[in-house]
């Protein structure tokens, strides 16, 4: 199997990041040119299908051109690992997804979410209401006079968000309160399957004990507002909730692999979601303190022998 050949869960992750960057294309185009919100609704669905397609057609040319057996050098086949790994380790791997359903619906659908400070549910049902974007303050329902600093005018969830309401149907609350936490919880675990995956190549059991301690930290975190764990259960619609569990960890860890174009994708997301230091805050210094490191460690031997040590 190649080497660089991403997994799916690579795939996923990356494809979101993806989605995050044609959102913010649809909404920059829609912002700079004036136009209505349901006008950027359908750039930004364009843009996903199109997206689909170039992803998924040569993906499926791929898979019908493969031999119809697949030699022994090829390997176990990611979901035949985890039935092995599971009959090896049934009850560890149960405690894991009993941990996992239990955080899904009990923090998703049992509990309030925190929304101090936060006007994200209001500015995208202003946006639904209105057809414009960013055009009227979701707090006195006025049109803006002085604007908006355009640093935040770029910031796209509460379009995306729009988006996915107007597509579905679904209410402004249940998206940003209750599947898009959802989501994002479930790709930081993959994030965090990832580096279990680096920290302990072929090792199973170790991996599956290091996804069930990120778990217990999620779920113990998440009685104290500034853990993780809180904010990924009662705010993870907001940015820098986005940043801290997926886009963050997950730069540290293709920076360490030295896959940058990932690294930059992470970037790249993070400027579309966080306007802190703007956009380029926490990702950004966790991919620069790594190449630091590396610059360092290849000089260090050549300092040595300069002098002979």
């Amino acid at each position: 199997m190649d080497k660089m050949q991403k997994t799916i869960s690579e795939m996923l992750i990356e494809g979101s990041l993806i989605a995050i960057g044609l959102a913010e294309a649809a909404h920059l185009t829609a912002l700079f040119l004036k136009l209505p919100f349901h006008v950027c609704a359908w750039i930004m669905a364009v843009l996903f299908f199109a997206a689909l397609m170039a992803a998924g057609i040569p993906c499926l040319i791929r898979q019908i051109r493969k031999k119809p057996h697949r030699s022994m050098a090829d390997g176990e086949s990611g979901l035949q690992r985890f039935f092995k790994l599971f009959r090896l380790y049934p009850v560890l791997f149960v405690i894991i997804g009993a941990l996992l359903l239990f955080q899904f619906i009990w923090n998703y659908g049992m509990q309030l979410p925190y929304t101090t400070g936060d006007i994200t549910v209001e500015t995208v049902q202003t946006m639904l209401a209105s057809d414009g974007i960013y055009t009227v303050n979701p707090m006195t329902g006025q049109a803006f006079t002085t604007g908006m600093p355009l640093r935040l005018k770029i910031l796209m969830l509460p379009t995306l968000y729009a988006a996915l309401c107007s597509f579905t149907g679904i209410p402004a609350r249940i998206v940003c309160y209750g599947m898009i936490p959802a989501v994002v919880l479930f790709l930081s675990y993959l994030v965090y399957g990832r580096w279990a995956a680096y920290l302990f190549p072929k090792e199973g059991k170790k991996q599956a004990l290091f996804l069930l301690f990120v778990a217990l930290v999620y779920q113990f975190g998440c009685y104290s507002g500034a853990m993780d764990g809180f904010t990924l259960f009662f705010c993870g619609y907001r940015g820098e909730v986005i940043r801290v569990g997926i886009l963050l960890p997950y730069a540290l860890l293709c920076s360490l692999q030295k896959k940058w174009k990932s690294v930059i994708l992470c970037l790249l997301a993070e400027i579309c979601v966080v306007w802190t230091f703007y956009g380029l805050g926490s990702a950004a210094a966790a991919a620069g303190i790594v190449c630091i490191t590396r610059l360092v460690q290849k000089r260090m031997p050549r300092l040595y022998r300069k002098k002979g040590v």
